[in-house]
């Protein structure tokens, strides 16, 4: 039987250069890893590492996807980051590889939209890792600079789904862009429904002025008993939806014989 000595090295003595915050601590049942003298996990720590490369000479990749089988586009972010302004050379060698062991394909498109979320404050980033947004969910942080940091920070204190988070960022991208003051642009209220309803406000002043006439005029309608009509909007179109209450088909046909009214006064009112 040949026993193996395991090989670790000072905590204290490693290239701490690719503390990228990861968001999931090393669990106690496992030692801090490194990889040829550089620490991969356990940044928190005191103590000793192990070093992967010398116990069982594995890849720098193999080692990562090791320590985290699972990151963020935030956590990738940082990383690659990290690995560009300590080994820009290494970083290059085996940045295809990486991101494809997280089933992403490395292009100068990714690289941008990396670096543009690298930069926007770490809150911000928490919330795109908590969503799970993905690269075209971002595409519009390649339009912002830093002056509107305070509008992402202030999207992280409203409870928005994965959607209507990108809704409001390419909303508030948009409008900034279209000179309206940040702001008038900031949350004011933690509704996120009623937000991303001013911003579209905003960003379509005519056809929402539009769609609260017709609201209005709809309302006002003939409309047959256990018969409503509500003027939506879909996306870039917006029409008329009808709910219909029937209790048999002859109901049903009466009901559709009384709608030609509502048909006639749509024309008129058209």
């Amino acid at each position: 039987m040949v026993v193996r000595l395991m090989s670790f090295l000072p905590i204290s003595q490693c290239d701490m250069s690719l503390n990228f915050k990861p968001r999931q601590k090393l669990s106690a049942a496992f030692p801090a890893m490194a990889w040829k003298g550089t620490l991969l996990a356990g940044f928190e720590r005191e103590g000793m590492a192990l070093d992967l490369w010398k116990n069982n000479g594995c890849s720098w990749i193999d080692a990562m996807t090791a320590c985290y089988p699972e990151l963020g586009l935030s956590e990738l972010a940082r990383l690659i980051g990290a690995l560009d302004s300590s080994q820009p050379e290494f970083a290059r060698e085996v940045r295809v590889g990486l991101f494809s062991e997280y089933d992403l394909r490395w292009s100068e498109r990714l690289d941008e939209t990396l670096q543009a979320l690298a930069g926007t404050p770490f809150e911000f980033q928490e919330l795109v890792d908590d969503k799970k947004l993905g690269v075209r969910d971002l595409s519009s942080l390649l339009l912002v600079k830093s002056d509107f940091y305070p509008f992402l920070t202030a999207l992280t204190q409203i409870h928005f789904s994965k959607t209507q988070v990108v809704q409001a960022l390419e909303r508030g991208v948009e409008l900034f862009a279209m000179g309206h003051p940040l702001n008038d642009l900031m949350p004011s209220g933690i509704n996120a429904d009623a937000y991303l309803l001013q911003l579209e406000k905003w960003r379509k002043p005519r056809s929402n002025k539009q769609d609260e006439e017709w609201r209005q005029t709809v309302n006002e309608w003939p409309w047959p008993s256990q018969v409503n009509g509500v003027w939506q909007r879909f996306g870039d179109q917006a029409g008329l939806e009808i709910k219909i209450r029937t209790t048999s088909p002859e109901d049903f046909e009466k009901k559709l014989e009384r709608l030609i009214s509502i048909r006639d006064t749509w024309s008129c009112n058209t």
